[in-house]
């Protein structure tokens, strides 16, 4: 891919950001829900209700940033069907891959940072690969750290579901109210120009 298709892929506005993880209060504070806290702190700082939407099976509110409209779901069909929600969601608001953002955990990365990926590649995350299948290439994932694996003799399933130590969960909010400003910055500039201007 040449940088001018590249940024063309990926300069189209955001309008549907998908946090992704597993429902129901057995997975509540679990390193691979990272996605809905994400997006929990979206909605509750624009003063958002979630809705129950069953055509799309997944949880739905919207905030308006800049007059313009954005999306937020969290699909409750479990992580490796993630895809399913997105695809109906995306269907439904006529918009293409190049207008979504996936909020995820990733393990490869030190808990507290992040990566932002917008070239095809799951890194192996079961969600990512489901929503790959659904909707094809094009969208870009914001990849929170929930980094510690290598520390562990967990395997990674066990790992992933297991649930944020003490003192991670002190640094929790902080850490999601500076990724809840990135993407702010992304959602105003884009994805290519905000990328220099998010806190690392």
């Amino acid at each position: 891919m040449n940088v001018d298709t590249f940024e063309e892929n990926v300069s189209k506005s955001i309008r549907l950001i998908v946090g992704v993880g597993n429902p129901g209060i057995h997975y509540v504070n679990t390193r691979h829900n990272i996605g809905f806290y994400l997006l929990d702190e979206v909605a509750q700082s624009n003063a958002c209700a979630w809705q129950f939407n069953r055509v799309w099976q997944a949880y739905t509110t919207s905030i308006v940033l800049n007059n313009t409209k954005i999306w937020l779901l969290k699909p409750q069909m479990f992580m490796n069907l993630s895809g399913f929600s997105v695809r109906a969601a995306c269907h439904y608001l006529k918009l293409e891959p190049s207008h979504l953002l996936i909020v995820c955990d990733d393990i490869s990365i030190e808990f507290g940072k992040f990566k932002i990926s917008t070239l095809p590649g799951s890194a192996g995350h079961k969600g990512i690969q489901n929503i790959s299948q659904c909707l094809g290439s094009g969208f870009t994932r914001y990849r929170m750290g929930v980094g510690g694996k290598k520390n562990t003799d967990m395997t990674l399933s066990t790992f992933v579901l297991s649930k944020f130590t003490p003192e991670e969960q002190s640094y929790l909010p902080f850490i999601l109210q500076k990724f809840k400003k990135n993407l702010e910055v992304l959602i105003d500039k884009g994805i290519v120009k905000g990328m220099n201007f998010i806190e690392r």
